[in-house]
This record gives C-alpha cells, structure tokens and sequence, in this order.
C-alpha cells in the first residue's frame, strides 16, 4: 500500500528565525488573503491538491508550487513550496513516490493532462444544405520547431579578499577586481591545462568581461554546455561564508596533501546539513581541547602532526566532527552519474563536517532538510575558524568506519557546490 502524500511545514533554510508561516486561501501571495500562521514543526498534514502560482511566482526560474493541506482541526489553506517538506505517494500530482521527507522547492513536478471528460455537446437543429465552395487545395507550411531556452549560468564570488578579472586564463593582465559576493554572467570556460585542475571562466560583471579561476565562484544554473557542474548539488553547509581551499592530492609540491574543502565564516555561524535529509552516524567529540585553547597551536603542537591524527582525543585531528549518512536513492542525479563513472553504483555518500566549536545533534538522528548539525570551530588540528568537508562512500548502508572509507574517498564536488 502506498503512503499517503504529506505535508510537514519546515520553513525556509534561509530564514533560520522563521517560526510560523502563512496559509493562504489561494495559491498565491499577491493580493491573497492570509487565513491563518502555522508553526514551524506542525507535521503529517494530508495534502489535498497542488497547484502552481497563480501568478507565475517563481525563484531562480522555477514556479513556486502550492499546497492544499488538511490541518488537525479541519482548516484547509495553501502552502507553497519553499515552506514545506513533502513525503508518500504524490503521482496523482505529478510528483515521485518520495519514502522519506524532501524539501519541495527542490523538486521537480511533472504537469499531468487533465483527464477530466469534457461536456457533451448539445445538438444544433439540422442545418439547410448549402452546397459547399470549390477551394483549391492549400499545402499547410511546416511548423519551425521552437528552440530550447537557454537559461544563463550565473556565479558568485566567494573569495573574502576578492578575485582578479584577467585579460585571459592564468596570466593574463588584470582588468579590474570582482568583489567578495559580486555576481556574474558566465561565458564560457575552458581548463587551464597542463598538470593542472583548474578551470578557467569568462564572466560578465556589471560594468567588465574578462577570465577568473572557477573554484573561487559559487555557480547557479545548468553549466554543463561549460563543462561545468549541473547546478542539482547540494549547496555550501554554511549560509554566509567564503571559500578557503580545496582538494589538493600533493599536485603542487609546495603543499601538503589536503583532502576535502575548507569553507570558512564568523565564529558562530550554524552548519547545515543537506537538502534532501540524511542521518548523523557518528560524532568525533574532541576531549584534548579546552575553551581557550581548542586547537593543536594553541597547545603548543605544530600542524599535521602524525601523533594528532592517531589520536581520538583530538578527534583524529577532526576536532569536534559529524558523520552524516545521505542515503543513494536520494542523492542528486549528477552525483549518482559520477558514482557510476567511479564504480561505485549504489552507493551511499558519507560527509565529515569537521573542526565544530559545538555538536547540535545525536548519533542515529534522524535529519529534515536543511537540519542544523553544529556551529562552526577552530578546533583539533586547526589554525583558524572554519568547516572541513571530506566526503567517502560505501555499499554498506550501516558503515560507521571512516577510516576503512579511505580508498572510496571523492573530491566534495561529488556532492557539493562551492
């Protein structure tokens, strides 16, 4: 028996202050009426209909979608999608059977034909015969098919410091410098070449064109005419953050080995977790760092020390860490194409959110979208306040041994966007 379609009103990760939502009496927000705020948390509610804006509403270019929900004391409203996490059987609405929670806003509805039977015609009386004009045959014109939009790829910057706009990739003279958080239309790209990852974008800023390394841009929108990332990834696990580095595997003698991403952001911001759900399957709870000293520096203990990373006390270097387990049927389809290019089909991604100044969850935890799991830190072997992502996967969807996830180890682009 399929589960029914539910509704649970979860709020919008971007307004982490949000407590109560409006129901509307129609799918829509201009000039329609409120009938009443529900409490963020208020779950199960039976879903009646879904609609799109009336109005044609949308983020990002996509239609908000809204709900007709069925709440415990007999009101029916309308709640849109960026509000509510849905789950169950939802294929009368054009929408998968979804066995766990998923945030509405990112789902894709498929608009069903109305199968509603039209009227039977009422008779006309019998017309007089009216002998009908000779015409010559006309050859109707072949219809054009109409193009495929193409929606353009926008980026952020997220370098604090702000990122040179050059003439051309690599080395090439400095028009001007992009702000931190200035946006951009993308081009083009190309890889840099060489032994190197890099890749290399022409953007459009508001007033300059001109070349920027792509890993120092948070990328919005389809970019693989680019050979960029499809734009379906999960987001960074910070609201207001800048990028500090990424995946290194020694290409660059002059540095060390660093596994995962590095996003860094003011000492007390919240880290979340994906958008989909997950479950946290471990904590590395950090028992050698102290308030005022949390970090190996801070205790006299130089940076990648080997004895650090043998030891649980410093959470294996990880400082005060979470594990969260994202289950593969749920997982973005990008993600699930490169785990098939990389063998491994059907396997779930596990995520180390590392260095938390504090743990806000439990081992076993279930996770709604979007979930609060810390805040960030400085801690374990740490030199200034940020998160570290790594991501591994496995078959085993009970596997809590990140150290035997080693060789399945991937670069957080699997799964993330900067």
């Amino acid at each position: 028996m399929n589960k029914p379609f539910l509704a649970h009103i979860t709020g919008n990760p971007n307004i982490p202050t949000l407590a109560k939502v409006n129901v509307r009496t129609e799918p829509g927000t201009i000039s329609v009426a409120i009938l009443f705020e529900a409490n963020i948390g208020t779950r199960n509610l039976p879903i009646l209909g879904v609609k799109p804006d009336k109005d044609n509403s949308a983020l990002n270019g996509k239609v908000y979608q809204w709900f007709q929900a069925q709440f415990p004391d007999g009101r029916k409203g309308w709640l849109r999608d960026d509000l509510v996490s849905i789950e169950g059987d939802g294929a009368a609405y054009g929408y998968p059977l979804l066995p766990a929670a998923n945030y509405a806003l990112l789902l894709l509805r498929q608009l069903l034909p109305d199968t509603t039977p039209a009227p039977a015609p009422t008779p006309d009386p019998a017309p007089v015969p009216i002998p009908p004009p000779v015409t010559p045959p006309v050859t109707p014109p072949t219809p054009t098919p109409a193009p495929t939009p193409v929606t353009d790829v926008t980026a952020m910057v997220i370098s604090v410091s702000g990122l040179n706009l050059r003439e051309a990739p690599v080395s090439g003279r400095v028009i001007t410098r992009l702000a931190y958080k200035e946006k951009v239309k993308i081009l083009q790209a190309r890889p840099q070449g060489g032994t190197s990852n890099y890749i290399w974008a022409q953007v459009q800023s508001a007033d300059s064109m001109g070349w920027v390394r792509t890993d120092y841009l948070s990328i919005s929108g389809d970019g693989t005419r680019f050979g960029l990332s499809k734009g379906d990834e999960y987001s960074a696990p910070l609201q207001n953050y800048w990028w500090v580095r990424g995946q290194n595997h020694n290409q660059n003698p002059n540095e060390a080995e660093h596994l995962g991403w590095d996003f860094s952001a003011s000492a007390g911001e919240l880290i979340f977790a994906g958008p989909n759900g997950g479950t946290a399957v471990r904590l590395l709870t950090c028992l050698r760092c102290r308030p005022n000293q949390p970090n190996v520096l801070s205790q006299g203990i130089p940076l990648d020390n080997a004895s650090v990373f043998l030891d649980a006390g410093w959470g294996y270097g990880y400082g005060n860490a979470v594990m969260v387990r994202y289950l593969n049927p749920l997982l973005p389809a990008s993600t699930l194409e490169r785990l098939q290019k990389r063998n491994l089909a059907g396997a779930h991604l596990y995520v180390l959110y590392a260095h938390m100044s504090a743990i806000t969850v439990q081992v076993g935890q279930p996770l709604a979208p979007f979930a609060q799991i810390g805040i960030i830190g400085n801690t374990g072997n740490s030199s200034a306040t940020h998160v570290h992502v790594e991501v591994r996967a496995s078959i085993d969807p009970a596997n809590t041994d990140w150290a035997s996830m080693r060789p399945t180890e991937s670069d957080p682009e699997i799964l993330f966007r900067r």
